[in-house]
């Protein structure tokens, strides 16, 4: 039991840097990490879609998508320091309002976080059925936030 309160404490120890090191980033630095971050998240939300829009989807691709998503669901709290946003001055899509809401955009940022971590656990299910359900749900968290939160391109 020791070792695992040392790994968590060790975890935390690596997260309060990060969190910190993130903070501490030039406004174009953070948004490109954001930008990225969320490239990585459409990458496997399409690679993740295509399985299972497929005869025979293939159950480790599925997992890499589910868990690329999950990661960058957790990251996502990183992106949005104060200083990242328009006012800036640097090109973003966005919105003001991620900053001056900053509670309803944590909720938001919460509920896609739960439906990627649910989505790793139903991935590793034989059901196709849930796992398209859950990635229906898992999208609509996903526009929840570029609905209000996000400028169209």
């Amino acid at each position: 039991m020791k070792w695992k309160r040392r790994i968590c404490a060790a975890g935390a120890v690596v997260l309060a840097i990060a969190g910190v090191a993130y903070a501490q980033m030039d406004p174009h630095e953070l948004i490109a990490a954001r930008v990225n971050g969320y490239r990585q998240t459409g990458a496997a939300f399409k690679s993740l879609s295509d399985q299972l829009k497929s005869e025979t989807p293939v159950k480790v691709v599925l997992r890499r998508a589910a868990r690329t998503i999950a990661v960058t669901a957790t990251d996502q709290y990183k992106w949005f320091a104060a200083g990242s946003g328009p006012a800036a001055g640097v090109k973003t899509h966005a919105k003001a309002v991620i900053w001056t809401d900053a509670a309803r955009f944590r909720e938001v940022q919460a509920r896609f976080q739960r439906e990627a971590d649910l989505m790793t656990k139903v991935v590793e299910t034989d059901d196709i059925g849930a796992m398209k359900k859950q990635a229906k749900a898992l999208g609509g968290a996903c526009a929840a936030c570029h609905q209000k939160f996000r400028e169209k391109d």
